[in-house]
């Protein structure tokens, strides 16, 4: 049953448009699932032990980006502290997080990072040396790739860890492993890794993102079959985990997930219709099943709505572009006016790390034509001193001298935004 107070949100036309609030909890219920008791079951005393880790977690996240503000190169901080923070969000694995916790002390206690952090390993073809997940892997891999397609290099060594599923059989058992979360089971939350590996390889399969890497020749079909046949919910539109509860399976609709395999694929998926409809309707609920993070707007989430919304304006009613426009509108003036500095920084909110807090914010202005007139799709208005804008960022991380991933993916659109 919905709860009473987002069954308000949801009355009005269609979509979340009264300022009502409701707890995370209740939010969650409408299009998501809250494994909160979940992970009490499995461990009674998880939520007393977790707050003190992602308390301890917080204080070295702040202290990894005054050290990257100071002159330091974090990259085997941030590998570290990035697995660290999605073992207290997803996991009741206490070992595993207090050897993370342990190892991020470490590391910053040293008076520099290792050079080879980021280093292509000839080994396996990985480039996080000092993180442990496999999918972490996957995904270091894509963002090396996205720089490396910018700059025109290839990787010196294949990526043999994609060996883990290549084949037809491999990829479904994985996807289907990670697709089904028994929390009260294994005391693992899966979404988040079904999101960031699942997404990540919609685009190495299917050629989005080129590797360079010998794939099955049937993994592309299959992989596909997946996604529309499998994993996409037809009522929503939307992509989401699946959560063994009690009463049975409950199938959620992840605003990220659904933003990252849309945006794989150019587009070219089923439902429109259903997705901007979900998307509209979860205006005022909390992330990832809502556009909200603690109540508030994020960069992040914005250029994730922003981009589906532009992916599915063909499909949108006049009454819906509007709707659109006007969210859009409300979403660059947080962006310029909230989260950007006047010395060409952003506000650290829900970023992780310094270089996220620089690209999501330069991926939103990129998506909505602020940079870019080729895609202002949205309206007709002029950006005149969006040079000047992005100058000022774009000096700021010079200034920085940042080589993350992430912040050379803002530097090369905020230099090459045609």
């Amino acid at each position: 049953m919905v709860p009473c107070i987002v069954t308000a949100l949801l009355c009005m036309h269609g979509y979340g448009v009264s300022n009502q609030t409701s707890t995370r909890s209740e939010a969650w219920g409408v299009y998501g699932y809250d494994p909160s008791s979940d992970f009490r079951s499995f461990a009674p005393d998880y939520r007393d032990r977790i707050n003190r880790y992602k308390d301890e977690i917080e204080k070295l996240r702040h202290e990894v980006y005054d050290q990257a503000k100071r002159g330091r190169k974090t990259k085997a901080c941030r590998q570290i502290l990035v697995e660290a923070h999605w073992l207290t969000q997803y996991t009741a694995d206490f070992v595993k997080i207090e050897k993370r916790i342990a190892d991020l002390k470490e590391m910053l206690a040293k008076p520099a990072d290792p050079s080879d952090a980021d280093k292509q390993s000839p080994d396996d073809g990985s480039f996080n040396r000092y993180a442990q997940e496999w999918f972490y892997k996957v995904d270091s891999a894509c963002d090396k790739l996205v720089v490396m397609q910018f700059m025109e290099t290839k990787p010196a060594y294949p990526l043999r860890f994609l060996d883990r599923i290549n084949s037809p059989e491999k990829l479904r058992s994985y996807l289907d492993s990670r697709l089904i979360s028994d929390v009260r089971k294994t005391g693992v939350d899966t979404r988040f890794e079904l999101n960031l590996c699942g997404s990540d390889l919609v685009r190495l399969i299917t050629g989005s993102l080129p590797s360079g890497y010998q794939f099955h020749p049937k993994l592309k079909d299959v992989m596909l079959d997946y996604l529309d046949n499998r994993w996409q919910d037809p009522k929503t539109g939307f992509w989401g985990c699946w959560y063994q509860t009690p009463s049975g399976i409950r199938k959620t609709a992840d605003m990220s997930n659904t933003f990252h395999i849309v945006h794989y694929r150019e587009g070219q998926v089923k439902h429109w219709p259903e997705i901007i409809k979900t998307l509209l309707a979860m205006r005022n609920l909390e992330w990832p099943y809502g556009w909200l993070q603690e109540g508030r707007m994020s960069d992040h989430h914005n250029y994730d709505i922003a981009a589906l919304f532009h992916y599915g304006w063909a499909s949108m009613s006049k009454d819906q572009r509007v709707i659109a426009s006007r969210e859009i509108e409300r979403m660059m003036a947080f962006c310029l006016k909230e989260s950007l500095r006047p010395d060409g920084s952003f506000n650290l909110n829900d970023e992780l790390t310094i270089g996220e807090s620089f690209q999501f914010p330069v991926l939103f202005l990129y998506e909505i034509g602020y940079f870019n007139k080729e895609n202002r799709f949205w309206t007709k208005r002029e950006f005149p001193e969006a040079k000047a804008v992005a100058d000022r960022i774009a000096k700021k991380i010079k200034e920085l001298k940042l080589d993350d991933p992430e912040s050379q993916t803002a530097l090369l659109i905020l230099q090459h935004p045609d």
